[in-house]
């Protein structure tokens, strides 16, 4: 059993599917992010996940760039 503790939020996943709902973009763009750095992705077997906090964070920077805003 782990001692790492962490709230409840921070490990909920969301696929590619999720991420691509989310976000409203397509697959070459979201592609891009991941080339960047801005989306890091998480291999748990075959699958490739995102965890959903940090896609959150990603959204609201996105926001924020978009508003000339340093954070929301």
């Amino acid at each position: 059993m782990s001692n790492f503790q962490h709230p409840a939020h921070a490990l909920r996943f969301l696929d590619f599917t999720d991420l691509r709902e989310r976000s409203r973009l397509g697959k070459t763009k979201l592609y891009e992010e991941i080339k960047f750095g801005r989306l890091r992705p998480i291999k748990l077997g075959r699958k490739t996940v995102f965890l959903e906090s940090e896609v959150n964070d990603w959204i609201r920077d996105r926001v924020a760039e978009s508003r000339n805003v340093a954070s929301i």
